[in-house]
């Protein structure tokens, strides 16, 4: 008796198992490529590509934590528009990329709304994610058709 309800019990195990390890891993996504379908869209102002160095001292992202970090950002200081996707070694530098750029996006907002109020509603609706080891984040007057790309990319 007590080996027929181990059996069951190890069964029942198994198949909770299973899906865990059937999950599929996000695709393989080139930055720069997404990047440049996105700009297609002529959403983007003139925009302007930031080096891993100038990412670290603006937000504290290392890029050498980083298997690929594409930022670009509005070419005029006064606007918020940009795309940054960083591509981590690990998810749990992942999430510190995510608590990173959260942080950041929060108090720009803050000072948006008090000095440059017309840039205020693309930084509030701001679309931070993070999937598995890439974290993006998307500033621009229509994120949801922006988005709509990286979860194509995604596929």
């Amino acid at each position: 008796m007590t080996k027929k309800i181990l059996v069951v019990l190890l069964a029942a195990a198994m198949l909770l198992l299973v899906p865990v390890g059937c999950q599929k891993a996000p695709a393989s996504i080139d930055g720069e490529a997404l990047y440049r379908k996105m700009e297609a869209l002529g959403q983007f102002p003139e925009m302007i590509h930031r080096s891993g160095d100038d990412v670290y001292d603006y937000y504290g992202i290392d890029p050498a934590q980083c298997r690929q970090l594409v930022d670009y950002a509005a070419a005029d200081g006064l606007m918020t528009d940009e795309f940054l996707l960083a591509e981590t070694n690990d998810p749990a530098y992942a999430e510190k990329v995510e608590a990173l750029l959260k942080d950041q996006l929060s108090s720009l907002a803050e000072t948006y709304r008090e000095y440059l109020p017309e840039e205020y509603p693309k930084i509030s609706g701001a679309r931070i994610e993070r999937n598995g080891n890439y974290v993006l984040v998307l500033v621009g007057e229509d994120v949801s058709a922006l988005y709509a790309i990286y979860t194509d990319a995604l596929k």
